[in-house]
């Protein structure tokens, strides 16, 4: 039976999707761009993130639903984790796109996204707790990443480029891997 969990929580159209998701960043960038306006304070920081983190929960809870029990409060508290995540990156660490601030920036933002989502990761697999971990450091990854290739930051978006989420989907993904290995499904 475990092996059989296994393989069907290893697919290749599971993982395929996981990919694929990326695209919910770009997209909800712009969900939380038209909503907020460039990240210049903490309100807008509250707003786009709310907006941005319900977008790109939606994303994946299409890919994860699949394989694991979640429902519609996957939405919620990704927009719930990344709103305070990201308000309270902000107010610490100001919207420079320069030096340690936004890595800085995107680790608490993650850390905030990784918790709200342990929340519910944590009755599926023993293995949850390294979730918030993972999310707070490919966040950070995420960011830096997307300035390392040269894209103008100057806009203080919600959220990283498509270079940097593929590299978030790849971390995450082999965090997925490993995790659903101790799913209780």
């Amino acid at each position: 039976m475990a092996a059989q969990v296994m393989t069907q929580h290893n697919g290749w159209g599971f993982w395929a999707g996981w990919g694929v998701a990326f695209l919910g960043f770009p997209i909800s960038g712009l969900a939380g761009l038209g909503l907020a306006g460039e990240v210049v304070g903490v309100p807008q920081a509250l707003i786009g993130g709310a907006a941005t983190g319900a977008v790109l929960g939606l994303a994946q809870l299409l890919i994860l639903r699949r394989r694991l029990p979640l429902t519609p409060w996957w939405i919620v508290v990704t927009s719930i984790g990344m709103a305070l995540g990201m308000a309270l990156g902000v107010g610490l660490f100001g919207i420079d796109t320069t030096g340690i601030a936004l890595p800085l920036r995107g680790l608490v933002t993650g850390a905030g996204i990784g918790l709200a989502q342990y929340i519910l990761l944590k009755s599926v697999t023993s293995r949850a707790v390294a979730w918030p971990v993972v999310v707070a450091l490919g966040w950070a990854t995420g960011w830096m990443v997307t300035r390392a290739i040269g894209v103008d930051l100057t806009p203080n978006f919600t959220v990283f480029g498509a270079a940097g989420a593929l590299t978030f989907q790849l971390l995450s993904g082999l965090t997925l891997a490993w995790m659903l290995k101790g799913a209780r499904i």
